[in-house]
Order: structure tokens, then sequence, then C-alpha cells
């Protein structure tokens, strides 16, 4: 697999749905290199190994599932099996660093499934099936528990689970060979209440995590110890006078560790943030990202280019990023007809 190669996920119940994979050229320009079909292919993570691929999507009515891939030398992929997650809108996915286990959360079940995997990189079963309580002071959104994220934490002790319905960021602690320890919890809350957290991204010395909330359109900057999230700092994510409908998505921390990029879904727009390394922030860019309701974006290989995939207009646009100036420049080179792109994965 090349250096410069990345992958989208596009979420769709059309032929072309699946996972597409890209190649950068020198200039910046994506071509594509392979496509694997799978239904409403969703978020994506790798194996520590980078052997294998693992993404949510939805293969049947019942349930959503979690399906595993190796990958080849060119980076394509072969399908080894899938297993239901044991809930709906299976969104997001993390695994082990101990590559063990897969964990999943469930948004529309208040649930997060955990996964034991096999050597060859197949998924052996659900091991664990775990249900949030609680509901939040939005009664549309906050209804009752929406896990929207798992991730480990950098020290590979806990799995991190962000839940947008009971505003709160939840740490299992973990332990390689047995998987997570749903007793010993260690709860969070995220304030004001009715924030709505979603994503979040570590800075590279593990010490500070940086929260994304969708209802409050903010990011916060969180000092991290032992399964604890402690607020540092806030911004808001939007311009004064914005008054469209509007929620944040995602948050991606740059290569270097210096800069990470919010995106708002409804102002359609990527809001670059400079970072000083203990928690401050500053907005140094906001440009508009192309296309409706950039779901998902990354930093690609190499870190002189920037994507923005858009759910409602089947597009995903790119940029040069400047880490001089702290500047996002569309480029003018675009996807499209990509049937819901949700994910950017490298």
């Amino acid at each position: 697999m090349s250096k410069t190669d990345f992958y989208l996920a596009a979420w769709s119940d059309r032929p072309a749905s699946g996972i597409y994979r890209y190649r950068l050229t020198p200039e910046g320009r994506p071509a594509l290199g392979s496509f694997q079909p799978l239904p409403k292919a969703g978020y994506l993570a790798w194996s520590p190994d980078r052997r294998f691929l693992y993404s949510t999507c939805s293969l049947s009515a019942e349930s959503d599932s979690v399906a595993a891939f190796a990958v080849d030398a060119e980076g394509d992929l072969r399908f080894l099996n899938s297993v239901r997650s044991g809930g709906r809108s299976c969104c997001h996915l993390t695994v082990s660093p101990d590559g063990q286990f897969v964990y999943a959360a469930n948004y529309f079940s208040a649930t997060f499934a955990e996964f034991k995997l096999n050597a060859d990189g197949s998924i052996a079963g659900r091991t664990r099936l775990i249900r949030h309580e609680g509901s939040g002071p939005n009664l549309k959104r906050q209804e009752m528990p929406h896990p929207h994220f798992t991730g480990f934490t950098p020290d590979g002790r806990f799995v991190a689970v962000i839940d947008l319905g009971i505003d709160a960021v939840k740490c299992y602690p973990y332990t390689p060979g047995s998987g997570i320890d749903p007793e010993g919890a260690v709860t969070s809350a995220v304030r004001p209440a009715g924030s709505g957290p979603r994503h979040l991204a570590f800075a590279p010395d593990g010490r500070i995590a940086y929260l994304i909330n969708e209802l409050g359109n903010t990011l916060f900057s969180c000092a991290y110890a032992d399964g604890r999230f402690e607020t540092i700092a806030g911004i808001d994510l939007l311009p004064r006078g914005v008054e469209c409908a509007t929620k944040a998505s995602a948050v991606r921390m740059s290569p270097d560790g210096n800069w990470l990029v919010a995106t708002n879904r409804g102002f359609d727009s990527l809001v670059l943030v400079r970072l000083d390394g203990r928690g401050g922030m500053e907005i140094s860019d906001l440009v508009f990202s192309g296309g409706s309701s950039p779901r998902d974006v990354n930093f690609l290989p190499g870190g002189r280019w920037f994507a923005a995939a858009h759910e409602f207009t089947d597009n995903v646009r790119f940029f040069d990023f400047d880490p001089e100036r702290g500047r996002l420049t569309p480029n003018g080179y675009e996807l499209t007809g990509l049937p819901r792109p949700i994910c950017v994965h490298i």
C-alpha cells in the first residue's frame, strides 16, 4: 500500500455504496485505485498492524453490522466476514491496540458492542452489548442515550464512548485478552447540559483531548488522565450572526498536532484552529466546505492537503493546507457522484 493512499466510505443502499481507495498524485490530485462494494459503508478503522480494515455497514433490516476486510500489498480489500452490531445506526468503531477486539457505537439503540477478533482478522463474534441510560435537556435529540464515538485513550487503558444523548464521555477499563469492564466505567459529564458531545481527537502527547459538541456547535479542550476529562477551554465554531439550522460534526488533528479542523453542517464550513499545546485554541481560518453537510474531513497523507466529504451533495472537495499561514484553500480538485460519502480515512 502506498503512503499516499486514503479511503472514502459511501453510505448508501445503491450499488455504488462501499469503500473507495484513492492515491494522491504528486500535485495532490486523487486517483481511484479500487472499490469494494458494501451496503451503507460507514466509519472505518484499521487494525494496529494495518493488515485489516473494519467498517460499519448495514446488511439486514434487523440490525446494522461490522465487516472485516484483509488488506493486500496494494491496499485493495478482501471481504472476510461480518457480524451484527446488535443495534441500529452503527456509526463509529475502533480496534484495540493489541488487535484483539473491535468496539462499535449503535446510535439509535443506546448501545455499544464489543467483538472478539480472530488471528486472521475476521470477527469471531459479538461478546458484549452495553446499554447506556439517561437523557438530556434537548427533547428532540437527547430523548435517550445516543453513543456516537468509540476510541481508545492514548495510554490504551480505556475505551472512551462519547454519548450525545446524555452529555457524557464514559471510559471503560480495558484488559488485553479479556476486553472491557462494564462495571468500572468512569463518567465525565459534559457541561453545559445540552451540548451533545460527538467526537474527540487527542493531542500527540495524549494529555489533552479536543471534544466537538454537535448540538452546542462548540469545541472544548480537555485535560485527560486516568479515564477522566476536565474542560480547559471552549470556543464557538460559528461566526456571530449565523441563524441557520446547523450542527457540528467532525474534528481532526493535523499530523504535527499543532492544528485541528472542525466542521459545521448547515452553515457548511471548515474551521481551522491553532493549538498552543496547553489547551489554548485560536480560530485561524474559516472557509466554506464546497458542499452540503461536511459529515467527515481529514488531513491527507503528507499533510499538505485536506479533504471534506459531503453527505447530501455526494461530493468530496479538496484543499491545500498551509501550516505556516494557517490557511485552507480550495485547490480545484473534487470527487463527484459518490453516494453519500461520510468517512475520510487514512
